[in-house]
């Protein structure tokens, strides 16, 4: 019998170290990307990327698949459409420390909104109308949690307040979804009465989380 995914009982977490470049280099064209750079990476990292050269690949989580003195090789990350991928673009490698993230317990409300088909309409005399697709509508991420004066999930959502930020959420079948973009913490907690006091906070994503598997 098909078991039904649930994201009750995930753990949220936040990043707490800057994102800081660790390698950058060349991007071939394959099914697994290969940047071709100084390696300092290892078989099994987790990196973000970081491109202006395919803003397709902006925000997008990826681990380490191969790693050699001068390679590392994206598991997943396809760039071997031509056209969305134009030969000889560079991206950025950003290692995600294993030590540097800070869970955020006690979360009431976690969700998505956005990534809906943007369309526009061409209208013709003697023909009928026909859609076409204008990309996709931003997407974000809302989540409240429970307030605590001297918590350290919120000294560490204040300490990272309108910057670039990662979330992991861990599901409990081990795999993993990222959330990259700009975060905004409201730190005056709510005040309905016979409602728990909880903090808001919305994450401006640079594109659709990335959902990694179980590692191996």
């Amino acid at each position: 019998m098909r078991k039904v995914p649930l994201p009750d009982g995930a753990k949220l977490s936040l990043y707490t170290a800057a994102l800081t470049v660790t390698v950058t280099g060349l991007v071939s064209n394959a099914q697994n990307a290969v940047v071709t750079a100084d390696n300092a990476l290892e078989v099994g990292d987790i990196v973000v990327i970081d491109s202006d050269d395919y803003p397709k690949l902006m925000g997008r989580v990826a681990r380490v698949k191969v790693a050699t003195a001068l390679a590392v090789t994206l598991d997943g990350v396809d760039t071997s459409n031509l056209e969305k991928f134009s030969p000889g673009g560079k991206a950025s490698l950003i290692k995600l420390v294993a030590e540097d993230w800070q869970r955020l317990p006690y979360v009431p409300s976690f969700g998505l909104t956005g990534g809906d088909v943007k369309t526009g309409t061409s209208e013709y005399l003697d023909e009928d109308d026909q859609e076409f697709s204008r990309g996709r509508n931003a997407r974000r991420l809302e989540y409240t949690i429970s307030w605590k004066e001297d918590g350290a999930a919120r000294a560490a959502l204040n300490a990272a307040n309108e910057m670039e930020t990662v979330h992991r959420l861990q599901f409990r079948d081990g795999s993993t979804s990222y959330y990259v973009g700009e975060l905004f913490y409201d730190d005056v907690p709510g005040t309905e009465k016979g409602t728990e006091q909880a903090t808001k906070s919305t994450v401006l994503l640079r594109g659709a989380p990335t959902n990694l598997g179980k590692a191996a």
